[in-house]
């Protein structure tokens, strides 16, 4: 996935990577492991609330301080689990140039 903007994003952090079953967040705070939080994604414009679990968070090196968050979907509807799914397969058929 890119790092900013394409077919699938997250509202209030910066998405790193994403499966039908969790993502990669990047943020400038360590979260707790296990701790349940509340997301909104937008998968090709299509909007959904999830909830998912910190299964990691790691401090990521580099010229700014940031953490990278591995979270695990716990309620994410089928429906949105394929849109990404689609939406990922077309991404890898039609990937985007810088």
């Amino acid at each position: 996935m890119p790092a900013v903007g394409g077919r699938v994003s997250v509202v209030g952090a910066r998405l790193v990577d994403i499966t039908p079953y969790g993502m990669m967040i990047e943020t400038p705070v360590a979260l707790t492991e296990d701790a349940v939080l509340s997301f909104r994604l937008s998968v090709e414009g299509r909007k959904a609330d999830v909830s998912a679990r910190v299964a990691t968070c790691r401090s990521r090196p580099g010229e700014r301080h940031a953490f990278g968050v591995g979270l695990e979907f716990l309620d994410l509807a089928p429906d949105v689990r394929d849109a990404i799914r689609d939406a990922l397969a077309r991404q890898a058929s039609h990937p985007a140039t810088t």
